[in-house]
């Protein structure tokens, strides 16, 4: 994810921050603001603002864990944003082994309960007994306001702050280990699937469903709280929508790379190409087939001769050559040999050929027959049809025909994003 200003950089790392993450600045300052008042209403503003940037601080934290174990493990970590739920951090590629995905899952929430912790034992040294009094709401306010005679007003902000803090890295550790996707706790269950079953997907499936679940779960409770008229039902049906739509983002996207590893050349590839005598002349190609083919099309044509495929006909090459020469010169002039063309055989999955359409921005690319003949294409339009056969996607063939003809990929399919992952 990448949006927002960029505020500087960590360990190499891109630092964002999502304008939504403003909004929340402003909410957790005045929350915080408003336990402070029975301290010191003159400080409480500048207190509460204080600690919301150090939670801000502890998301940041919590996604360089993620990172610096990302990078510990030889990936590129793209950026790290701060948006409306938390953080993000945007690495290039998933782990290659369960234990990997394990370890990077993990480290997010063990920074957080770490610091959670710390500042946990900060808070009790420095309030005591009542540290725990806080905690009960009909005596939250009247052991506030003793602080500030008891301790004085900056030893007392300073300790409801590292309390505060403590509270919130410690409910965001555990929130974070909760076993559905999105969350670190989805990618922990994802791990622990794949291991056990040897197939990545099987472990994003698993903890796809579980978000599912768990959204839908929390949608209820939410909608509950609110016939009972409790407003805080709105927040639960909020998340609650947020993890099992990002779930499902999660189940489509592992589907789709699972579909993109099970499909080679030999299942996407088309014959829409002829084969032509490499011998015949210019002349004689310009007219049989040239002429004859419709005005909106594009033909490709290949050249064999002697029982061999030679090479793709560049039939732009035409154009240079003199028209009193076509009836003297032959195809074999104007063709580009297999050797220098992008091909590939028909075993190679479609990830690769993904890359290589993309990347050397072709048309289409060859493949190939064990024995070196040309045996069929694939351009965008192939990918996409194949796709749509894996998954049963149900895309018109006049739609196919547009990715053929203006030679890009679907945009919302993200295909060269997903692929450089995989």
């Amino acid at each position: 994810m990448r949006g927002g200003m960029r505020i500087g950089a960590i360990f190499g790392i891109p630092l964002y921050i999502h304008p939504t993450w403003l909004l929340i600045l402003f909410l957790l300052a005045w929350m915080y603001s408003e336990g402070y008042q029975n301290v010191s209403s003159r400080l409480a503003l500048t207190s509460g603002l204080v600690t919301a940037f150090l939670v801000l601080g502890s998301i940041l934290l919590h996604e360089l864990g993620h990172s610096l174990v990302a990078k510990a493990q030889g990936i590129e970590v793209k950026s790290v944003t701060l948006f409306l739920f938390g953080g993000i951090a945007s690495i290039a590629k998933e782990p290659k082994d369960p234990l990997s995905n394990l370890a990077l899952a993990a480290a997010g929430p063990l920074v957080n309960l770490v610091i959670g912790s710390f500042l946990a034992v900060v808070a009790w040294f420095a309030l005591g007994d009542q540290a725990i009094l806080l905690g009960t709401a009909d005596q939250t306010q009247e052991v506030i306001s003793g602080l500030a005679v008891e301790l004085g007003v900056g030893r007392a902000l300073v300790s409801l702050m590292a309390l505060n803090l403590a509270v919130f890295n410690i409910v965001i550790g555990l929130f974070n280990l909760i076993p559905a996707l999105p969350l670190d706790g989805g990618q922990v269950l994802k791990s622990i699937v794949w291991k056990i079953t040897g197939s990545r997907f099987s472990g994003i499936r698993w903890a796809a469903y579980s978000g599912q679940i768990i959204g839908i779960f929390t949608m209820l409770l939410g909608f509950s709280a609110l016939f009972a008229q409790a407003l805080n039902g709105i927040f639960f049906i909020f998340v609650g929508w947020f993890v099992f739509n990002s779930a499902t983002v999660h189940l489509q996207y592992g589907r789709l790379q699972q579909a993109l590893l099970e499909i080679d050349a030999e299942s996407a590839m088309t014959r829409d190409f002829r084969i032509v005598d490499a011998d015949m002349s210019l002349r004689r190609f310009a007219d049989d087939f040239l002429l004859m083919q419709e005005k909106d099309k594009q033909p490709i044509f290949f050249a064999a001769s002697d029982g061999r495929d030679r090479g793709m006909v560049n039939a732009d090459e035409l154009r240079y050559i003199e028209r009193e020469r076509w009836e003297q010169e032959d195809l074999h002039s104007i063709v580009k040999p297999l050797q220098s063309l992008d091909v590939v055989d028909l075993s190679t999955k479609i990830p690769r050929v993904i890359d290589m359409l993309e990347q050397k921005e072709l048309p289409y690319v060859t493949v190939l027959s064990p024995a070196g003949s040309v045996t069929g294409i694939v351009d965008r339009g192939d990918v996409i049809r194949a796709l749509a056969r894996r998954l049963n996607w149900r895309i018109p063939e006049a739609y196919i025909k547009r990715i053929k003809a203006e030679g890009k990929f679907p945009p919302e399919l993200k295909l060269t994003e997903i692929t450089s992952q995989l």
